[in-house]
């Protein structure tokens, strides 16, 4: 028999690497207005920092790109994941349910985070002829990645929302997905695309080869995914944003998302919250961090240009007092997004 994947995490285990408590919970009471992209979201971070209960629900939209072509010499017929390969986004299960699926074509895309560790594991279940790993993928891509796909597949152990649903929603690609965290938000079972239990290779397999062998349930969902994807866009999200910082026509804002930005979802983010301001009629910049430790350097150079509101995205929960002292030192109230 093939090895199990690896357990997920517990809580207790993944708040102790997620959470500054003491500066999230600082940054939040001191915020002008905070939001959350999702129910899940403010709910998991209202279990560390009682102040996430005060959150709004405000959720993204499908990134607005220029579409790009669809890389070359790709198979006719595939499922695609687009996903870090991080532990708790479950690649290694999605592997695992491939040994009953290796007659079906799977493209992989996005950051490896597991140093190489999915591909072996491939190899060890004698899976990855079945399997085309594109690596980093930019977005202007996925568009084109997402319409050719026979569905999406995001196999999450957990996740406060699930951005790429979105973006399958937004090109009418199915989807199969774990039912974790905000993802049943976004989408609902038999509507837009399959729930599956997180975690379970088999259930995994089986909802894949339904969807696969079944075109006029493909041509439902993906009618249906449209449909619902009307329901989240940014324009609405920064729009939201816009009436709780209070902001005035054609004022100054400061987009702050805090990761490292190179990251993917990070730049995406903030390139997505900059253009939705802007075409609401706002003067809207961004700024990330770059490289392993976040740095004051990016907020330094932003508040330079005199913004009269400031949005942040808190990607990343630890060190979070850095940020907070930011504010606290200029007597700034942001408005704070858990994501």
């Amino acid at each position: 028999m093939p090895p199990r994947p690896e357990r997920a995490p517990t809580a207790g285990e993944l708040s102790a690497l997620r959470w500054d408590r003491p500066g999230t919970g600082r940054l939040l009471r001191s915020a002008r207005a905070v939001t959350a992209n999702s129910r899940f979201a403010r709910r998991d971070n209202a279990k560390w920092v009682p102040a996430a209960r005060r959150a709004r629900v405000v959720y993204f939209g499908a990134p607005a790109v220029r579409p790009a072509p669809a890389p070359k010499g790709l198979p006719r017929r595939f499922v695609l994941c687009a996903s870090r390969r991080a532990e708790y986004k479950g690649l290694d299960v999605l592997v695992f349910a491939w040994t009953a699926l290796a007659d079906i074509p799977l493209v992989l895309c996005g950051q490896d985070h597991s140093r190489g560790g999915l591909g072996r594991f491939a190899r060890r279940l004698g899976v990855e002829r079945s399997i085309v790993d594109l690596g980093r993928v930019p977005h202007s891509r996925m568009q084109a990645l997402l319409a050719r796909a026979e569905a999406l597949v995001l196999p999450s152990r957990r996740d406060t929302l699930g951005g790429v649903v979105l973006e399958a929603l937004a090109a009418g690609t199915p989807v199969v997905a774990s039912r974790v965290g905000g993802v049943p938000e976004l989408m609902r079972h038999g509507r837009e695309g399959l729930f599956v239990p997180p975690k379970e290779p088999a259930a995994l397999a089986r909802a894949l080869r339904r969807l696969w062998n079944d075109p006029v349930l493909r041509r439902r969902l993906a009618a249906g995914a449209l449909k619902r994807s009307r329901r989240f866009t940014w324009l609405a999200a920064c729009a939201a944003y816009a009436r709780l910082a209070g902001l005035k026509p054609g004022a100054r804002v400061a987009v702050v998302v805090w990761e490292n930005g190179r990251d993917q979802t990070a730049a995406a983010l903030r390139r997505n919250a900059v253009a939705g301001l802007r075409a609401l009629g706002y003067r809207a910049s961004g700024a990330a961090w770059a490289g392993r430790r976040p740095s004051r350097a990016p907020l330094e150079a932003l508040s330079r240009t005199r913004p009269d509101a400031w949005v942040v995205f808190l990607l990343r929960y630890r060190e979070v007092a850095v940020l907070a002292r930011f504010f606290e030192d200029r007597d700034l109230r942001p408005l704070v997004n858990l994501c």
